[in-house]
């Protein structure tokens, strides 16, 4: 067989759209799984996600709904005026596609023939590229059926919203390999199978954790079994999912809980992960950023990412030039925390100063205004082999030996400790500092790509809110604001964090304060490039939390609040009061928010009282 046809793979797409039922997409995928060759396995499953290649290493079609109009008009014969009107009525270009297109008969095409067409849309670039891509995009959805090219619309536009992520796949793909083994004849079965679904998703997601690349792990999986999940391995150039830390009340209780720890200041900058390999060579480089490196004609292979996967490098010029001139190795992965500084005074930035760095333009000056320190706290893998099954004793010592000098690149500074005193002295020291805390880790443990366990714990205190520490969550919609308010355009919003036990999102509050007038216009503009007509699939949202405009789920911000509270109308059974918004965190996913389990450790943790300061003990 070629391969799956694309239409057969719009129809899956089209009953996953269906159904907001975790257990039935999960079937559904499993059985799109099942049914799709081998060698399409990785861009089905890209495709059914919205997007053309693993994110970290993501392809744009930069292909705004004016242009879609322009296009849907040129494949199927019409006035942009009645694409337009369409559009207005169904607030989606993707129906837009299938009303106006009146090819009933399915294509021929397959998956890999119309991933390849894709690839070459987003790859149209230099003069004349928006008539080029255009025609290219309107042959394409010509030659499609009208379901077909509803999705394919979606997909170009990036807003294919079927209410699954990844860790769905995961499931999908774990039981497809469970029911594979439990139908094999006894004769082929092998011992290294008898595993159940459960542990066999968590074996799978324990490998997309430090290989963030779903669709290569499925066709993996597809062509060796379980096996092959075995091949998976670490990469440099391939983000690892960050280790995140959990958090206690006090000092006292991080010592109950972990012993002996060693305590680390807690930067309010940008965590950032450092690939060098310098077996190869810096890659390509946008026109614009050509300026950016002085020696990029023989600087190694290097990138940067965040901790949610998205890639860096072109913010980070100093970054790279550092690496090439201060680590001694042939490759690494290493951990840490970007942040501005002030060169005069050596104090350091706030967050928003060094997320500066985020724009695509004038990237050099902000070099010179605002220079860098990266505080490396960690080191993944040296010279071809992981290093994350090492303790951190033993990593540090490691890291120590291939950082050279402390210019741009730094190690983080740390001691030891299970003396209560000093690292209520360590901490304090920390809050004077201007900085957000203090992090407490396990001396003997391993680096737990992607979890969130107690070998790590931070510890945040902050005089100017009655809960000790802030909430990071997904903007799920806005209200129309009242009075003043009314010139924006939006005087509230509404909050969530996501369950990943039951793949969705919950809300804890509504926001209406601790905003400037800039920053609500900045909002409002934010959600009105992600905007949608209904309330998304993944969320379990009240009723009588209807919002005027609802947003797709990817605008973090973190929040401060007086108090968290019991809740019988917020999903996540949690409420805020008082909530304020006090930064966005463009440096986060939208599945990276404040988990529930956190969420109400910190209910549980506000009933206690803040640890008082022994000044005597602190000037000793």
């Amino acid at each position: 067989m070629k391969g799956m046809y694309i239409s057969k793979f719009a129809q899956y797409l089209d009953i996953l759209e269906q159904t907001s039922k975790r257990l039935e997409i999960t079937e559904i995928l499993k059985n799109m799984l099942k049914e799709m060759e081998k060698a399409e396995t990785d861009k089905g499953i890209f495709l059914s996600l919205g997007y053309l290649r693993a994110q970290f290493n993501s392809l744009q079609f930069n292909i705004a709904e004016k242009m879609m109009v322009k296009i849907l008009a040129n494949a199927f014969n019409e006035s942009e005026e009645k694409i337009n009107k369409l559009y207005g009525e169904e607030g989606d270009l993707g129906n837009v596609a299938f009303k106006v297109n009146p090819n009933e008969k399915p294509s021929k095409t397959t998956i890999l023939e119309v991933h390849k067409k894709l690839e070459e849309l987003a790859t149209i670039s230099g003069t004349g590229s928006q008539e080029k891509k255009i025609q290219k995009a309107s042959q394409i959805l010509a030659l499609e059926d009208k379901l077909t090219s509803k999705f394919l619309t979606r997909i170009i536009l990036s807003t294919v919203r079927l209410g699954f992520t990844e860790l769905t796949v995961i499931d999908a793909l774990a039981k497809l390999i469970f029911e594979n083994v439990t139908n094999a004849p006894k004769e082929k079965s092998s011992t290294k199978h008898n595993l159940s679904a459960k542990e066999l998703k968590i074996k799978i997601e324990a490998k997309y954790r430090i290989r963030p690349d779903i669709g290569t792990i499925a066709k993996v999986i597809k062509e060796n079994g379980l096996e092959g999940i075995d091949y998976i391995s670490m990469e440099v150039g391939v983000p690892v999912h960050a280790q995140k830390a959990q958090r206690l009340a006090d000092p006292q209780e991080i010592i109950e809980k972990l012993g002996s720890v060693w305590a680390e200041y807690k930067f309010d900058g940008t965590r950032v992960q450092l690939h060098l390999d310098r077996s190869r060579k810096m890659p390509g480089l946008e026109t614009n950023q050509q300026d950016l490196f002085e020696s990029r004609n023989t600087l190694p292979f290097v990138k940067t990412f965040t901790r949610n996967l998205e890639e860096t490098t072109h913010q980070f010029p100093d970054l790279v030039e550092a690496a090439n001139k201060q680590i001694d190795a042939q490759s690494v992965i290493l951990d840490g925390e970007a942040i501005g500084y002030n060169k005069k005074t050596g104090d350091y930035l706030p967050f928003q100063e060094t997320m500066q760095r985020k724009r695509k333009h004038g990237i050099k000056e902000a070099v010179v205004e605002t220079p860098l320190k990266y505080l490396i706290f960690d080191i993944l893998y040296l010279n071809g082999k992981t290093l994350v099954d090492l303790p951190l004793v033993e990593r540090r010592i490691i890291l120590d030996k291939i950082i050279k000098g402390n210019e741009t690149l730094e190690i983080d500074y740390h001691m030891e400790t299970k003396d209560v005193k000093r690292l209520i002295k360590f901490s304090k020291e920390a809050l004077d500092r201007g900085l957000e805390g203090i992090m407490a880790k396990k001396p003997d443990s391993f680096y737990e790509a992607g979890a969130r366990n107690f070998t790590w714990v931070k510890l945040k205190k902050s005089q100017e809110q009655i809960l000790g520490d802030t909430i990071d969550c997904v903007v799920l919609g806005y209200y129309f604001g009242r009075g003043v308010r009314a010139n924006f355009g939006i005087g509230g919003f509404l909050v969530g964090i996501w369950d990943k036990r039951d793949q969705k999102y919950k809300t804890i509050t509504k926001v209406g304060t601790g905003l400037k007038d800039e920053e609500w216009e900045k909002l409002k503009e934010m959600v009105d490039k992600v905007k949608i007509k209904e309330k998304t699939k993944n969320a379990d949202i009240s009723s009588k939390y209807d919002c005027d405009v609802w947003a797709n789920p990817e605008i973090v911000v973190e929040i401060a609040a007086d108090e968290i509270s019991k809740s019988s109308e917020h999903s996540a059974g949690f409420a805020l009061r008082f909530p304020r918004l006090i930064k966005f965190r463009e440096d986060k996913s939208a599945t990276d928010t404040t988990t529930p389990e956190e969420f109400e450790q910190m209910y549980r943790l506000q009933k206690k009282p803040i640890v008082k300061i022994d000044e005597s003990l602190v000037e000793s």
